[in-house]
């Protein structure tokens, strides 16, 4: 009976099952990727952007960008445990971070952490400096955060 829909229609049974199997593949193949592809992005937000929204960032890697806030570094050369302040002149936010601090690594100096929130700690695992040939200071002290979002990125 089968066989006979199937010819009546010119399609080979053989030829229906192959092309239901390939749509099959494809969508377990396509489901896979978007899982891959959302559980390998990290987000890049500054101090205050997560403030905004924290609920939407929680459980989830991203990388915070700001600058280390002055007289608030502490490092303990002996479980080489740093802590410090990530500020972008609204929000601070302090970091947690285990591993000796890059040479650059200094208070005003731009930062990008990746890692995690713990409450309103950020635990740090891997810490960038963000620099560049020529240091500009701000003139008033005041910190621009588009011009800080575009240094960082």
């Amino acid at each position: 009976m089968k066989r006979r829909v199937a010819r009546r229609l010119g399609i080979a049974p053989r030829r229906v099952v192959y092309a239901l199997l390939g749509i099959g593949v494809l969508g377990v193949a396509g489901f896979m990727i978007s899982q891959a592809l959302n559980t390998a992005l990290v987000y890049f937000i500054l101090p205050n952007e997560y403030a905004q929204q924290p609920d939407q960032f929680e459980n989830r890697r991203i990388r915070l960008g700001g600058l280390v806030a002055p007289e608030s570094v502490a490092f303990n050369d002996q479980d080489l445990q740093l802590t410090f302040l990530v500020t972008d002149g609204i929000q601070s936010y302090r970091v947690e971070h285990v591993g000796a601090p890059p040479e650059l690594f200094r208070e005003n100096a731009g930062v990008v952490i990746e890692g995690s929130f713990d409450a309103d700690v950020f635990v740090s695992d891997n810490l960038l400096i963000k620099h560049s040939e020529v240091y500009e200071a701000p003139e008033d002290g005041h910190i621009d955060i588009e011009e800080l979002r575009r240094s960082l990125q």
